[in-house]
């Protein structure tokens, strides 16, 4: 328990970080009580919040890859990717999205709110999707494979997504690619918030406590807390309230790099090199399908 999903059919997603085990999965033998969680650790385990939509909604994880965020190693982030079933504002359809979350690993739970819980976990849609002449948009919501091109400097990390769409209209593959800069801006951006299940979701407009919500303690902006025990109730309580940012991640171009429609076939996975050229460098793509 707690290092696995213990239906194997069920997407398990895991990183070890300094003899830590971080994952995503399902933690109860019903499959109902999906979490991120931290075990095999000499600190306390850590959770998402339980049962808490906001959090995580039926969620199917892809991937899971610890990104830096700057020269300071406790800046860190743990990003999870994964895809949910999202309620829509009349309450009745779940549409299902990709998202990204991410929680800091030097993170052990709040002292009086979401003890034990992750206390910067946020997390913000990924959008892939062609736009038609005709202003109509074509999403491919379902994720199914990452891939980390690296760089020199972290913010110019590249994140390649295999997308698919298997609406009741076609049936199709993508692969979006998304630059660590243009993630990093959303996660610094906008809350959303919603008055109630039936409001539509806004921008929060009131005072944002400090820290803001989701830094890391101990980093290069919080050097005098060492531990988000150490994080006052507001910011927990914050986190606990408004874990999802309001504007959505966009892919390079705000197009895909490769979109195929019915084809027979759909991409399922995507490896990425980086080909030195005698004209320049070149993204080479090796796309896996579920035909073989």
């Amino acid at each position: 328990k707690g290092r696995c999903s213990f239906n194997p059919r069920v997407n398990t997603v895991s990183v070890m970080i300094n003899q830590e085990l971080f994952s995503g999965m399902y933690i109860d033998f019903m499959g109902t009580d999906a979490a991120i969680f931290r075990s095999l650790t000499n600190r306390n385990a850590v959770r998402t919040d339980q049962h808490n939509s906001k959090w995580l909604s039926e969620p199917i994880f892809i991937d899971a890859h610890l990104i830096p965020d700057g020269t300071d190693p406790n800046d860190s982030k743990l990003y999870f990717f994964f895809r949910e079933r999202l309620t829509d504002n009349s309450g009745n359809t779940k549409n299902i999205h990709t998202m990204v979350a991410r929680v800091c690993p030097n993170d052990i739970g709040g002292q009086r709110s979401l003890v034990n819980k992750w206390t910067t976990f946020l997390k913000a849609r990924m959008v892939c999707s062609v736009l038609e002449n005709d202003g109509t948009e074509t999403h491919f919501d379902e994720l199914e494979s990452v891939f980390l091109l690296e760089a020199d400097n972290p913010k110019g990390l590249l994140v390649f997504g295999v997308f698919t769409s298997t609406s009741s209209v076609f049936k199709g593959s993508a692969v979006c690619v998304y630059n660590m800069a243009d993630i990093l801006t959303v996660f610094n951006g906008p809350f959303a918030h919603r008055e109630g299940p039936n409001f539509q979701w806004v921008a929060f407009q009131g005072r944002i406590p400090y820290p803001r919500p989701g830094t890391c303690p101990g980093g290069a902006f919080t050097p005098d807390i060492h531990t988000t025990k150490e994080f006052p109730d507001d910011v927990v309580n914050f986190v606990r309230n408004h874990p999802v940012m309001f504007n959505p991640i966009y892919p390079v171009g705000r197009r895909p790099l490769v979109v195929r429609t019915n084809t027979g076939y759909k991409y399922t996975s995507v490896a990425v090199d980086q080909v030195l050229a005698s004209d320049g460098n070149y993204q080479v793509l090796f796309l896996g399908t579920d035909k073989g």
